[in-house]
């Protein structure tokens, strides 16, 4: 998909790699890792020296946390430095401003997601020290508005995931498996205006916490939700920190109506 000219589109043959067992795209990688080396260069927090896991694995020794999303300018965000990747053009961020411009609040979906600039942009969220060692799946539910540019994709940044048709009603349908691809957005992926999307991956998080939706110029994608859901031992799946529009937290299950860590 198109990208701004960086250091990220250097020309070689390494499309995409594996910082967790999700195949995260090249353009992920390039953030992730411009985030650190500025962490690095400025000696900021424990990130200056050690990778991911191992800071969020101290932090978690010492503060331990429910396998989720990070919340933002919590004592996890703010201990392992997150909110130098969300700085850069490439990053749309969930901060919106208010009507008057003198204030405005982080708003997770629902929401509508569009770029700025002429260039693709990422909507990242950060996985919890929780969740290290554990299987994890992130999905969205989002659909292109009339009018998108539908040749250059859009949705979950992941080199594989599964997509599936949730129709063209004003609500998307349930899941029930039953119109669903494997795919990658470098090839394969359907989308069409109109039509709602789901998108997911499962992966252990080992070397970055940073989950992307992804949207390119030209597209207005109405994004119903963005989720992380831990993967029990059993097989059940349960909802984990599921935000609001205002930034709160709540734990809840989605399987055998008991939630346990």
């Amino acid at each position: 998909r198109p990208r701004e000219h960086n250091l990220c589109d250097d020309d070689d043959d390494d499309e995409s790699f594996t910082m967790t067992k999700l195949n995260m795209s090249k353009k992920t990688r390039c953030l992730w890792a411009a985030g650190m080396a500025a962490l690095a260069v400025a000696g900021k927090g424990v990130l200056a020296d050690d990778d991911w896991a191992t800071a969020a694995k101290a932090f978690c020794e010492k503060s331990p946390q429910p396998c989720g999303w990070v919340a933002d300018d919590s004592e996890e965000w703010n201990a392992l430095n997150l909110g130098v990747y969300m700085e850069g053009t490439a990053i749309g961020g969930w901060y919106v401003p208010n009507e008057d411009g003198d204030g405005g609040q982080v708003t997770y979906p629902p929401r509508t997601l569009e770029t700025f600039g002429g260039m693709s942009q990422e909507f990242p969220r950060f996985i919890s020290c929780g969740c290290l060692g554990e299987e994890v799946q992130v999905t969205t539910v989002f659909k292109l508005e009339e009018g998108s540019d539908i040749s250059t994709g859009a949705g979950l940044d992941a080199k594989q995931k599964t997509r599936c048709s949730l129709g063209t009603g004003e609500q998307p349908a349930d899941n029930d498996g039953g119109d669903c691809q494997d795919c990658s957005d470098g090839s394969s992926c359907d989308i069409n205006v109109g039509e709602w999307y789901s998108d997911t991956v499962t992966f252990t998080p080992t070397d970055s916490p940073m989950v992307s939706i992804f949207v390119n110029p030209g597209q207005t994608l109405d994004v119903q939700s963005f989720e992380a859901a831990g993967i029990a031992s059993s097989g059940s799946r349960r909802r984990l920190n599921e935000s609001d529009s205002d930034g709160e937290y709540s734990d809840g299950e989605y399987s055998d109506g008991e939630y346990s860590d």
